[in-house]
């Protein structure tokens, strides 16, 4: 991501709907926007797991981001969040994209075991999951401070074993 993708990004990320059950807040102004590229930026710099934008190839359009939130070497354990915006939601995008990054997870990262979590109310989230394997773990109680108070949190996993990446001709990108 750069900041020449703030206009696009500020146009989902300042959507509700979209950061509903997300751990940051809707975004405001285009400030916002370009405080958070920049907080990725120098995540890029200093080499520490970030997100990724997702660009829709026909339409050329910044429409989400995703990556790796949490990277344990040692465990060759990584965690993955994501967020899409609404005018791009049903079409199976999010399943493609997630699916690309798992398979980068266990062929470049040489991980062993990728998670995600989502709020228990993040219906499309779960489903997500569940279309590129992920088997529900459970229900991590009031695990994480957000927006005001503590969150229960469904839990997914998947393991290198488990991963089938299946090759399709995708209209989206990952772009880095």
């Amino acid at each position: 991501m750069c900041l020449n993708d703030a206009d696009d990004m500020f146009e989902y990320a300042s959507d509700p709907e979209v950061s509903k059950y997300t751990g940051w807040y809707t975004h405001y102004s285009i400030e916002d926007t370009k405080l958070f590229l920049h907080h990725v930026i120098n995540s890029y710099l200093n080499n520490q797991v970030s997100s990724w934008g997702i660009v829709h190839k026909l339409d050329e359009k910044f429409i989400g981001t995703l990556g790796f939130i949490a990277w344990n070497i040692e465990h060759a354990r990584g965690e993955i969040g994501y967020a899409l915006s609404r005018k791009y939601w049903g079409k199976g995008y999010m399943t493609e994209v997630v699916n690309a990054i798992i398979y980068f997870g266990f062929s470049r990262m040489m991980l062993n075991r990728i998670e995600a979590r989502c709020a228990i109310q993040n219906i499309a989230s779960a489903r997500v999951m569940e279309k590129v394997g992920m088997k529900y773990e459970g229900i991590l109680r009031q695990h994480m401070f957000m927006k005001g108070k503590y969150r229960d949190l469904k839990i997914y996993s998947i393991t290198k074993d488990e991963f089938s990446y299946k090759n399709s001709q995708s209209l989206i990108q990952i772009s880095t």
